[in-house]
């Protein structure tokens, strides 16, 4: 039973720490302890803690509590764990089979692709261009953003999301303000579609999911990491701008 409490613990940390909303994890949790046998399964989710409680049919009971530090957004991982549960639940796959492919997901984490890197620096190019930017000016917004992302995968588990955000943001306006004059660019519009590859869309997607679902404290807890993230975001254009960037 030990072991089943410490597979349900770590597929719960592992949707926690990839941005999960509270209702899923929580979700996960029944749904796996009640296919481990659990006559009774309670878990309380928040972005920085999970608590689960499992009842056996001995009368036993397993509480565990997991401080959750740090994590990326990946929503191929919280797919990954949301099938991996549901076949588990279905009697599909064992725990062991289970135990395995969570700890190939710990592991890995979030791939640091360049695969990855260009598809946000077509995102930054498509975010230039729709806020009346040039092709040009999206151009470079692509590029600017590519490496933006770099510097930022460089930065994943050693530094807070907000200063990956600042960093990333200063990174952007420097770039855009050195080869703007260059180039005739619209700076403001070139930094705005560069830095949208720091943008919290999924913190904020969650955010309002947890507060839609009630989960008040995670969706208050994400709307503040969100504000906070933009605001680092903005500062750090703004140190650029007003150092004679632009």
């Amino acid at each position: 039973m030990e072991e089943l409490v410490g597979l349900i613990l770590t597929a719960g940390e592992l949707l926690l720490t990839c941005g999960a909303e509270m209702s899923r994890v929580e979700e996960t949790i029944e749904r796996m302890g009640s296919a481990a046998g659990f006559v009774q399964v309670e878990s309380y989710a928040t972005p920085t803690g999970l608590f689960v409680s499992l009842h056996d049919p001995a009368g036993r009971v397993y509480t565990r509590v997991k401080r959750i530090r740090g994590g990326q957004s990946n929503i191929a991982v919280i797919a990954e764990v949301n099938a991996l549960s549901r076949a588990f639940s279905a009697g599909e796959i064992s725990a062991d089979q289970v135990r395995q492919a969570l700890e190939r997901l710990r592991q890995e984490g979030v791939p640091e692709s360049l695969a990855r890197q260009l598809i946000g620096g077509g995102g930054a190019l498509a975010f230039a261009v729709m806020m009346g930017g040039t092709w040009l000016e999206g151009l470079v917004a692509g590029v600017v953003g590519t490496v933006v992302l770099m510097v930022v995968s460089r930065m994943e588990r050693r530094f807070p999301r907000v200063i990956q955000a600042a960093v990333g943001a200063i990174v952007a306006a420097f770039l855009v303000a050195t080869v703007g004059p260059y180039f005739q660019l619209n700076v403001n519009v070139t930094i705005l579609g560069a830095v949208m590859v720091l943008a919290p869309g999924m913190v904020i997607t969650t955010a309002i999911r947890d507060l839609l679902s009630g989960e008040l404290v995670s969706g208050l807890s994400r709307s503040a990491e969100a504000l906070v993230i933009a605001v680092a975001i903005a500062t750090g254009v703004a140190v650029v701008l007003s150092l004679g960037g632009a």
